[in-house]
């Protein structure tokens, strides 16, 4: 018998997209590491699986990545799939569920139940009332291959948002119809294009407005006829947030500029809950949706799984054969080190610089302390000259780009013991001001700067101390 079900993978980030067409799979590949090279991240195409109308796969390695076509941006559309651990007379067995295995147990795929439930909750967030939740469920047995919409709407009381008649788009899911060559069960779920939606009495509403303020930041704000769908009567469309800091920073959602009030907009992106269920068992994933990557090909310097880690292992860093494995603490320091200098390449660092120092006036201002010692906590401004019109920019992806060779940054935590607390910002640790610490010029969720997570830092702590015990005295 099935003793258990799971997805896999448990979580998995889908990207908006206008094309119709999904983004390719890629892998990272060995970065450019020669004298004369880049020092980048490179990456390269992988086996890429292709769902057709009836769910039949296939699949093919590109010969190139695109993140855009003539559509627009590409959407990621992540697979899901089952597996599973089972009984039989030789023992205990687990891997991919596909229709053989279910035979074994007297089962077809049309004894799984599949339920995909989404929703855009920013409304609700700031409303709490119960009408503005847009949720979109579809379920069904897992003999249905062809693509299933899901639909955002409002439950019923109060004035809902959106209707059945009117519902959100926010995305579809399609199982696949298994093959000889692909005998696994999967589902794959396609975002939305990345859409805004109005209440049906939007245009009236920004003519009222412009006819009051001339210079309105809406003066040219317009959305397609067929995306006026919302109900203007809904709490969401007549919302002001008032003195309730709700979020940080504010400035979240859209408001007419002379009253505060909601203009009722809405996008199309969501988070939601993925099951399958077969003779009591239930397998749980969960779908995350979110905008396209401004960098595709570049990684944070602080990632989902590092926050992860974070919750759930901070500690093992400090334990004695975690830290004496060399190997695999030296591999995770340089990789958050080529990390680092991919963030560094997408960024500009003379405006944040700017912004930064501007930032830090403001700070001081309106805590009565001198402007000018806050702002020159920041770097100081570098004069451009022919030829280099990002000067700090320029220096620190310099600087970065030598530290993806280890041994040099192991040789400057050699020679500088106090390196890591001279020059990279300890978690939790500080005043609200920006500083050149590491990670510099960047703002975290909260609106201090950013910071990497504990683990990291107390990784990169315990790292460098090993590192200066094994060596050589005198050296």
């Amino acid at each position: 018998m099935i003793e258990k079900l799971w997805l896999y993978p448990p979580l998995a980030i889908a990207r908006l997209g206008t094309s119709t067409t999904p983004c390719d799979n890629f892998t990272w590949s060995a970065d450019d590491l020669r004298p004369r090279g880049t020092g980048k991240t490179t990456i390269k195409p992988a086996q890429t699986l292709r769902v057709a109308a009836d769910g039949t796969v296939t699949a093919s390695v590109p010969t190139e990545i695109s993140f855009k076509d003539a559509q627009g941006f590409k959407p990621v559309c992540p697979f899901f799939e089952l597996h599973g651990q089972w009984r039989t007379e030789t023992g205990l067995q687990e891997g991919a569920i596909t229709p053989e295995v279910l035979a074994k147990f007297g089962l077809t795929t049309r004894d799984l139940q599949w339920k995909v439930e989404v929703a855009n909750l920013k409304p609700f967030h700031y409303t709490l009332a119960n009408s503005d939740r847009l949720v979109a469920t579809v379920e069904l047995t897992g003999d249905v291959t062809t693509k299933q919409v899901l639909g955002g709407i409002s439950p019923t009381d109060g004035s809902p948002l959106a209707t059945a008649a009117n519902p959100v788009p926010l995305g579809s899911m399609q199982l696949t119809l298994p093959n000889d060559e692909f005998p696994e069960i999967r589902l794959r779920f396609t975002p939305a294009i990345g859409a805004v939606y109005g209440p049906t009495n939007l245009q009236q509403r920004l003519d009222a407005l412009r006819q009051r303020i001339s210079n309105s930041a809406w003066q040219n704000f317009q959305l397609p006829p067929e995306r006026l769908i919302l109900n203007p009567e809904s709490v969401w469309c007549q919302f002001s947030l008032g003195d309730d800091p709700r979020t940080n920073p504010g400035g979240l959602f859209a408001t007419e500029d002379d009253t505060g009030i909601s203009l009722g907009l809405v996008d199309d992106v969501c988070d939601g809950i993925i099951t399958c269920s077969v003779q009591g068992l239930k397998a749980i994933g969960r779908i995350v949706v979110g905008p396209p990557d401004y960098a595709p090909d570049r990684r944070p310097l602080t990632s989902l799984a590092d926050g992860l880690s974070d919750r759930v292992s901070r500690q093992r860093v400090f334990e004695l054969d975690y830290v004496a494995d060399m190997n695999l603490t030296t591999a995770e320091v340089g990789d958050l080190l080529e990390r680092v200098l991919e963030t560094m390449e997408g960024m500009n660092l003379d405006f944040q610089n700017d912004r930064i120092r501007s930032e830090n006036r403001n700070i001081a201002l309106a805590q009565g302390l001198s402007e000018n010692a806050a702002e020159a906590k920041a770097f100081p401004q570098i004069e451009q000259i022919l030829g280099r019109p990002l000067p700090l920019t320029e220096f620190g992806r310099q600087r970065h780009r030598r530290f993806v060779s280890l041994e040099i940054f192991e040789d400057r935590l050699r020679e500088n013991p106090e390196l890591i607390a001279q020059w990279i910002r300890e978690p939790m640790i500080g005043d609200r001001y920006y500083d050149r610490k590491m990670p510099a010029l960047m703002r975290g969720s909260d609106r201090y700067p950013m910071h990497i997570t504990r683990r990291q830092y107390d990784l990169l702590v315990a790292w460098a101390n090993r590192l200066r015990r094994d060596a050589e005295a005198g050296s």
